[in-house]
């Protein structure tokens, strides 16, 4: 699995695990829903600047989100804030 699709993966769970949608997201960013849907399938990738918006629509850092993003699935444990 490529980095891309593994931070769109993650980015995935993050959004459900703080019951965020895509249009949502979309909205935060100023994109089109199916781009969002696009990028959170791994076809193509979020630029720093959408991550950060995304860090803070999720209550986060930048720094917090890409350790998150970064990790394999299966190796993310918790992550305090």
């Amino acid at each position: 699995m490529s980095e891309t699709e593994t931070i769109a993966r993650n980015l995935r769970g993050e959004l459900a695990r703080h019951r965020k949608t895509q249009a949502a997201l979309a909205k935060e960013l100023g994109m089109s829903e199916k781009t969002v849907s696009e990028r959170l399938r791994g076809k193509g990738a979020f630029d720093t600047d959408q991550l950060e918006k995304t860090a803070t629509m999720l209550g986060m850092s930048l720094y917090q989100l890409m350790m998150l993003l970064l990790q394999p699935i299966d190796g993310i444990k918790q992550f305090k804030a």
